[in-house]
């Protein structure tokens, strides 16, 4: 078998090229749909997780995102600047801060909502609606293996 033909077949194979392929193709609509809102990647699974749980220190994003503590207070930074977060201090410990969510956050939260709707939508359009949920328990136990 000559090297190209290996090669395909290798890709062809590989579940870690596709995935590549679907993060980038997500990453792009992601980055597209946030545009209107000022918002990047960088700052959006924040101020979702926000969202989900108001009153989280950088510390708990650092490990909650496996991202380094600067890149975390880049993106609250940016978030905080905006109106959408705030930082309080942290009653248990003097040197950190808990993030909370303002009454802007909130506002703009059915919009983010609706955008990972239309995303995943698109994403997914290929799929009917029991391939769609099958693909997402798949991923949900490969995450939670690793």
């Amino acid at each position: 078998m000559d090297i190209a033909k290996q090669a395909k077949q290798t890709r062809e194979a590989s579940t870690g090229w596709y995935i590549q392929r679907l993060a980038g193709r997500l990453d792009a609509m992601m980055t597209d749909a946030l545009k209107p809102h000022d918002m990047n990647l960088a700052q959006f699974p924040i101020m979702m997780t926000a969202l989900e749980f108001d009153g989280l220190t950088q510390a708990d994003y650092a490990k909650r995102f496996r991202m380094p503590a600067y890149a975390i207070s880049r993106a609250v930074d940016a978030l905080v600047d905006k109106g959408l977060l705030e930082r309080r201090p942290d009653m248990k410990s003097r040197r950190a801060h808990n993030i909370h969510v303002t009454q802007a956050g909130r506002a703009l939260a059915p919009a983010l909502f609706d955008i990972i709707e239309q995303v995943n939508g698109k994403l997914l359009q290929a799929l009917d609606g029991d391939e769609a949920n099958h693909l997402r328990q798949s991923l949900g136990k490969i995450l939670n293996a690793s």
